[in-house]
């Protein structure tokens, strides 16, 4: 198969940022920056440092948590010290829900208050659907992600992924995913899938496509066809589906669960070998009328990948249940990452992730370790060199269970798999994650301190500095 050239302009081959996310790094720095002098960390721009909040999976307990743990942070003036915010699973369902207000971070009260009010009715939620399938939408993800933004998150958001990338008085969103056909297989590049509000791809690989061409049609004789961009809705749904199934009907489509790749291996292009990717409509198996996911020059692709028919997008929480991934390495370069735990895994399988990958991963405390069943309320493990600092905070801890009996009663009570909570629960685990975040306030203070020298001492290669 013979491809036109023109498809090489939609995908990127890179490790580094894309320009619109430095665009927005670099401005969002100086909200970092005013809100760091307010706290009498007195800095310069080259000095602000790159701290990512991370929320764990854990269904609603998790979506609650998160914006519980959000609203505090505003309250004690830290929310602006953070530069990205990072989630899977369940914290991406509140992150989805968040960033339809482009002021979010600075009223969080609205936020909050938001999950106090009814859910959408039934009859509402059946006609979304119903237009879904009759516009050719409508897939199991669409069933998900209706469930819970309708039911949980209580809004039915059609807004674009790409239009939370402009407003720099909230921080950077990176939602998270894994490719289910390489959960099981030996290379760990096809695995973790990023989508950001400028890019959406495989951060290992290195291999993005602009977020706003999902869901465009490429023809083969390179005219474009804008085509409806991934929403909200659909994004909630693919960060808690668990399984994914293929179909031909003509009224249906998969556009994140089910991710078709078609491999090329013709010459083109001043004779090069070429790889393409594209992301194709259930209902058309034409190659003229793609929707293009990404194409990709002499690079190797993993065998889950490559000999698979369809891709699969699950939640990641399968994988790690905490969105380290994107934060690791020096594409972001992370100083301090605030891991808000709020799930029943064990998160840290990152660590075999980081190892095979050789990201750096700081070494967990041995206490930690023998804690876990019981954890204290803030754990800080230290990074050294390229490794980030990571600042860890369990949902239930000493601070608010007595003992190891407590805490997995707690957890029971509170599982991911269940009916919506009531309000007395959701009441309940916003005063436990605000109580959290004012127990751990001094550390926190403590260790954005830190990071403000660690990146004062990058910026000054490598020479000690005091502030």
């Amino acid at each position: 198969v013979i491809l036109p050239c023109v498809l090489q302009k939609y995908v990127h081959q890179s490790q580094s940022l894309s320009a619109g996310e430095q665009e927005f790094v670099l401005r969002r720095k100086q909200v970092v920056q005013k809100s760091l002098n307010k706290l009498g960390l007195t800095c310069t721009l080259d000095m602000v440092p790159h701290i990512a909040l991370l929320g764990s999976g854990g269904g609603q307990r998790a979506a609650v948590g998160l914006m519980g743990s959000l609203f505090q942070m505003e309250k004690d003036g830290l929310l602006d010290t953070v530069l990205y915010l990072g989630g899977v699973s369940g914290s991406a369902w509140s992150m989805a829900t968040l960033y339809s207000d482009h002021q979010w971070s600075t009223n969080m009260d609205n936020a909050v208050s938001r999950l106090s009010k009814p859910g959408i009715g039934f009859t509402d939620v059946l006609i979304f659907l119903a237009k879904r399938a009759k516009d050719g939408h409508f897939s199991l993800t669409d069933i998900w992600g209706v469930l819970t933004s309708g039911f949980i998150m209580k809004q039915l958001d059609v807004r674009s992924l790409s239009e939370d990338g402009t407003s720099i008085t909230n921080p950077y969103p990176i939602y998270s995913t894994v490719n289910k056909n390489c959960l099981q297989h030996d290379s760990e590049k096809g695995k973790w899938f990023e989508m950001t509000p400028h890019q959406a791809g495989f951060i290992d690989l290195g291999l993005f496509i602009n977020t706003p061409n999902l869901g465009s049609r490429i023809h083969g004789a390179g005219s474009d066809v804008k085509g409806p961009e991934l929403d909200m809705v659909t994004l909630q749904g693919a960060s808690i589906s668990l399984s994914a199934r293929n179909t031909n009907s003509a009224k249906q489509r998969n556009v994140i669960i089910i991710i078709t790749f078609i491999l090329c291996h013709e010459h083109c292009c001043k004779g090069h070998q070429l790889t393409m990717f594209c992301l194709i409509d259930d209902k058309n198996w034409e190659l003229n009328d793609i929707l293009l996911f990404m194409f990709l020059e002499d690079v190797r692709v993993p065998s889950c990948i490559r000999v698979k028919e369809f891709l699969q997008l699950i939640d990641a929480g399968v994988m790690i249940n905490m969105p380290y991934p994107p934060f690791l390495g020096e594409k972001r370069d992370t100083d301090l990452l605030i891991a808000l735990e709020y799930g029943a895994d064990e998160t840290f399988r990152v660590r075999d992730y980081a190892a095979k990958l050789k990201k750096p991963f700081p070494k967990l405390e041995e206490k930690f370790l023998k804690e876990k069943d019981w954890p204290r309320p803030c754990y800080v493990f230290k990074g050294k060199k390229k490794e980030p600092t990571i600042l860890y905070m369990p949902l239930f801890n000493r601070q608010n269970c007595k003992d190891e009996n407590e805490f997995k009663a707690k957890m029971k009570e509170f599982s991911t798999f269940q009916l919506p909570f009531s309000q007395q629960k959701i009441e309940f685990l916003l005063e436990t994650v605000k109580a959290n975040m004012k127990y751990s306030k001094d550390t926190l203070l403590r260790e954005i301190a830190k990071a403000v020298i660690r990146r004062h001492i990058k910026a000054s290669d490598g020479v000690p500095v005091s502030i």
